[in-house]
């Protein structure tokens, strides 16, 4: 009897649907879904489904897996029966490897636990933000509005929920103060902190938190490798505009752009590899000597592609320009001068 290819059991059989399917009410929370757990009794949701990697996980009871782990563990039946249900032939044996398989992914340097940690501070900061009037005003200040804070799962760390959190489940509090999530006394590093994942499949790989106390460290990050922020979101274009800070970015995303940021002006070179495959590259650095000085010298590396946008007299960084009523506006009028050949025009602000 053939063989099963399990992949594409899980592509013809989209998990928040087989899920749903089976009673389960879930809510759309940026690239993934949320509903209350069936394998346990609970009055908050604590069930993540994931679609872009077909998976799930209970951060209440740590039921995980695929589609068809979610309909044996529901139906309580074996593996075989599983596939029946989905549609698919009962196999002999199953073949995880096949040649209709793609190429495997490189090794993430991050464990199951690490992203799971991840996953849990990213959901509890973002629900901080919904209930913290001060962080939204803040945000609001800075053109910042519910859409964007949905569609980048921002969040805010109020310092006290992430540690228990982590203990009641188990969670290994070193491996999160490894991670920079948590400092050698157990508090948490980003507290009273906007936090702005760097989402990848829908899930937190990095995240970094921006200061509302503009008399601490303004932009604190964790302790794993620094990405390019917005990373997935540029990917495809044939224009894309790359910036340096987090709220520059945002900023870009609230205008629809296909915006990364690098986080800084130092940015080690493998980061910066994909640049090479895009046909257009506008750099919005910030407007001062050393912003200048660092977009010059990826422009001089990056040769004809790349074009330097020098934001008006005054304005610090792109985020200044998008805190102010008529910031898209005079951006465009930039983009205009440029004088490149629009490949791709900006859209209207997310609402």
């Amino acid at each position: 009897m053939p063989s099963v290819d399990v992949e594409l059991v899980k592509q013809r059989n989209p998990i928040e649907r087989v899920i749903a399917s089976h009673g389960v009410k879930l809510q759309q929370r940026g690239e993934r879904f949320v509903g209350c757990c069936p394998f346990h009794d609970e009055q908050h949701p604590s069930l993540v489904v994931y679609p872009s990697t077909r998976s799930f996980f209970c951060f209440g009871c740590k039921a995980s897996g695929d589609v068809i782990d979610f309909v044996r563990r529901k139906e309580k039946v074996g593996f075989r029966r599983a596939l029946e249900l989905l549609g698919e032939a009962a196999p002999a044996s199953v073949s995880t490897n096949g040649a209709k398989r793609g190429p495997a992914r490189s090794e993430s340097p991050l464990t199951v636990d690490d992203r799971l940690i991840l996953a849990a501070a990213c959901d509890l900061y973002h629900e901080a933000l919904l209930r913290n009037e001060r962080a939204l005003r803040h945000l609001e200040s800075r053109g910042i509005g519910m859409a964007v804070v949905e569609e980048c799962w921002l969040g805010y760390s109020d310092g006290q929920a992430l540690k228990p959190f982590l203990r009641r489940h188990r969670f290994s509090l070193r491996r999160a103060a490894e991670m920079g999530l948590l400092r050698k006394a157990g508090n948490e590093a980003l507290a009273e902190r906007v936090v702005i994942p760097e989402l990848r499949g829908g899930q937190c790989a990095w995240m970094v938190g921006r200061a509302l106390n503009e008399r601490r460290l303004k932009y604190l990050g964790l302790s794993l490798p620094k990405p390019i922020l917005g990373y997935e979101r540029v990917q495809g274009h044939r224009r894309i505009f790359v910036t340096e800070g987090a709220f520059d970015y945002l900023t870009g995303v609230n205008w629809n752009l296909p915006i990364c940021a690098l986080l800084g002006t130092h940015v080690r070179a493998e980061l910066l590899r994909f640049l090479e495959r895009v046909p257009e590259v506008v750099l919005v650095f910030d407007n001062d000597d050393e912003g200048q000085h660092a977009a010059r010298e990826l422009a001089e590396s990056l040769g004809a592609r790349a074009r330097i946008l020098s934001l008006p007299d005054g304005v610090k960084d792109l985020g200044e320009l998008g805190a102010s009523e008529d910031g898209r506006e005079r951006f465009l009028r930039l983009v205009a001068e440029l004088g490149t050949a629009g490949k791709e025009t900006p859209h209207a602000p997310a609402s």
